[in-house]
């Protein structure tokens, strides 16, 4: 017994010792506080971000330096490196990634392509009118099929439709009108001069289009406060087409044949305060996530949408307010912001959402 006492006891000074014998480390000072704080996933005094676009693990960025009349497009990593830069010949409005994928330069009748190869940074001039009518009107697609519309920002209805490339033929599947608001829009027709609706008259049979559309250009009703443009987004998730008609009060799914699969009733586009809601439907690819976004008092909110009930299951509130190009990735929202009345740049910053 005493025997192992002894050993014991010996056993346990050489653990001590060695205890002590270890090296010494010391941890750098973490604060922890209960105060919410953006993160900023890339900012320079040197130049402003007036737009970005993720690209694999890195981001393609838009800047200037005084205006967007003498833009540059960067390609910078996770660590805010820049890794590649191309000065643009003209100026820049914003960057816009099409269905196939690509990031494009759009600016007033110009349009680039940016190509990226080796973490270089190139750009290709594209025709502007064969991108507005082939590219621009295609939203995504599931295998063959390419999802399209006749959208048009002046009319208030437009048709959904899916092209097969497979065997070139084309499926018209939904339609979406704001039967009130056509209602006011053919209207216009009738309230023009007797000699203003012979010309209408003859503009649409010149042109191969509707006297009432005719009518309404020339009142100006599209460019008055009276009108607002169509807002029912398509969107693919799960490789299941999801319509959000918000003139019928419904997200509406389809199936690969374009066929409607269900149907499931919103209201989150009728909020209390009408001025709230923003027309802007939001979707984490990442996580199949969906938001609506939202404006009170400068701050904007994303309030996360259920697909299976149509309603409301989460709410989160951005720390800054009168943010720009709000995206949403793996959890994550981003937006462009520039602190009021600082000397500070554009950055781009980053909250992890929690609901």
């Amino acid at each position: 017994m005493k025997c192992s006492l002894l050993i014991t006891a010996a056993l346990f000074l050489l653990c001590t010792a060695r205890l002590h014998a270890q090296k010494k480390y010391d941890l750098r000072e973490v604060s922890v506080t209960a105060e919410r704080k953006a993160d900023t996933v890339f900012g320079t005094w040197k130049f402003s971000v007036a737009d970005y676009e993720f690209y694999e693990d890195k981001l393609v960025l838009l800047t200037f330096t005084k205006s967007l009349s003498k833009p540059s497009v960067m390609l910078v990593d996770a660590s805010q490196k820049v890794l590649s830069g191309f000065e643009l010949p003209y100026p820049a409005q914003k960057l816009y990634k099409d269905y196939l994928g690509y990031i494009n330069v759009i600016g007033e009748g110009h349009v680039f392509r940016v190509e990226i190869s080796n973490n270089s940074i190139s750009l290709a001039a594209l025709p502007v009118d064969e991108f507005n009518a082939k590219i621009t009107p295609c939203i995504d697609t599931i295998e063959k099929d390419i999802y399209f519309s006749n959208y048009s920002k002046d009319y208030p209805e437009f048709t959904y439709y899916a092209f097969n490339m497979a065997d070139s033929s084309l499926h018209p599947f939904k339609t979406v009108t704001d039967q009130e608001q056509l209602k006011e829009y053919n209207m216009e027709y009738y309230f023009l001069k007797p000699k203003e609706r012979l010309y209408a008259r003859k503009v649409a049979a010149e042109y191969h289009v509707d006297k009432h559309r005719v009518a309404a250009v020339m009142s100006g009703l599209t460019s008055s406060i009276f009108y607002t443009p169509l807002y029912a987004p398509l969107f693919i998730i799960h490789d299941t087409v999801l319509v959000f008609d918000h003139y019928n009060n419904a997200i509406l799914s389809y199936n690969k044949k374009y066929e409607q699969i269900d149907s499931v009733s919103i209201d989150y586009h009728h909020p209390k305060s009408w001025r709230e809601w923003k027309h802007e439907i939001i979707v984490d690819k990442d996580n199949q996530k969906v938001y609506a976004l939202y404006q009170k008092n400068g701050f904007y909110y994303l309030k996360h949408i259920d697909l299976k009930t149509g309603k409301v299951i989460g709410s989160f509130k951005l720390l800054n307010q009168y943010v720009e190009h709000i995206r949403v990735k793996n959890d994550y929202v981003y937006y462009v912001y520039r602190p009021f009345e600082s000397l500070q740049e554009q950055f781009i910053y980053k909250e992890l959402i929690r609901n």
